[in-house]
């Protein structure tokens, strides 16, 4: 005769239930949801915050260029009155009107470069030879010198 090596299956009780319970929500899940909101909510108002200074910022920043356009169209504008009270013609009226009278003939000197030293060198005040830039006129070059040696 055989052994049975297996238990025989035993069948629960048809009238049995299983016991049912009602899960409850982790805390640890509410945290994370009620952190991240927050975290969305101060992000979304952080870029609010940010959103509003650079628009004050760029506010700022068209004053500014309306500020230098009007500047530049004042400067076009003196620049044209500079450059008809410069006008030569105009220069020849005024001149006439002062009693001056044009020259007939007119030579110009060659200046030694030596000489031209010794003269910078002995009007310095400091005693430092300066070089005069290129740009600047015989008018604007003399009032200089004046100023320089205290003249003016």
């Amino acid at each position: 005769m055989a052994i049975a090596l297996r238990r025989p299956a035993t069948r629960p009780a048809p009238n049995r239930r299983p016991a049912l319970r009602v899960v409850e929500l982790r805390r640890r899940t509410t945290r994370v949801v009620v952190f991240t909101a927050t975290l969305i909510a101060l992000g979304l108002a952080s870029l609010a915050v940010i959103h509003t200074q650079i628009a004050s910022r760029q506010a700022v920043i068209d004053q500014i260029d309306r500020d230098i356009a009007k500047a530049n169209d004042h400067f076009d504008t003196l620049r044209a009155v500079r450059a008809e009270l410069r006008a030569p013609a105009r220069l020849d009226q005024r001149a006439r009107q002062l009693g001056m009278a044009p020259a007939m003939d007119s030579s110009f000197l060659a200046v030694d470069p030596l000489v031209l030293a010794m003269v910078m060198a002995a009007t310095s005040t400091d005693g430092d030879v300066v070089d005069v830039p290129d740009y600047l006129g015989p008018l604007d070059q003399f009032r200089m010198v004046k100023i320089m040696n205290g003249m003016d």
